[in-house]
């Protein structure tokens, strides 16, 4: 079975992941967005997803997680698979309960790491979304009214600027997250 799906929260991606294997799918893979499931056992397994130490000071084309992959597999997991910086892990529920940040510390320093992602994309996004404006009011100056084109690009900018804005309210809420985890 193949779903496509987009998720911003890690939270979230694990509830779905465990739910679906609660119902008997494991999954097997992912890409850009696209997972696939193979029928399973319902709740034989356990998702977490990760994001390593050194995300956001490697590059996400670096293939140098196997020294990670290996420490995770030491407890009794098994690596799913990688997209960028995020790894996808699995333990069969039998083995016990499966956490990989144990302590306030380990979680507050995991949450900076996708803070500090979402703060980068946002500041990409923001670039973006400023030189669509800029093209928005020189087609505004030009032609003085939207069609066709003008419209495309009236849509180009919302849709930047909404995305710009998520992304700044995901930094946000992972800050509110280790605002609550060290109370």
């Amino acid at each position: 079975m193949k779903k496509f799906r987009l998720y911003f929260d890690k939270e979230k991606e694990e509830a779905w992941l465990n739910e679906l294997s609660q119902r008997g799918w494991a999954m097997t893979g992912f890409f850009a967005g696209l997972y696939t499931f193979m029928p399973c056992e319902p709740g034989k397994y356990i998702y977490r997803v990760d994001m390593r130490g050194e995300a956001g000071r490697t590059p996400v084309w670096r293939n140098d997680y196997e020294e990670y992959i290996e420490l995770v597999e030491e407890t009794g997991a098994e690596y799913v698979c990688r997209w960028g910086w995020w790894l996808i892990f699995r333990k069969e529920a039998e083995k016990g309960e499966f956490t990989l940040y144990t302590d306030v510390e380990s979680q507050i320093a995991l949450y900076k790491r996708i803070r500090w992602m979402f703060l980068f994309v946002g500041m990409l996004e923001c670039s973006l979304a400023l030189s669509n404006t800029g093209n928005l009011l020189d087609f505004w100056n030009r032609f003085g009214y939207f069609d066709g084109i003008g419209f495309f690009i009236f849509a180009a900018v919302f849709f930047a600027w909404l995305v710009t804005v998520g992304f700044f309210l995901m930094s946000l809420k992972f800050t509110l997250k280790m605002r609550k985890l060290r109370r």
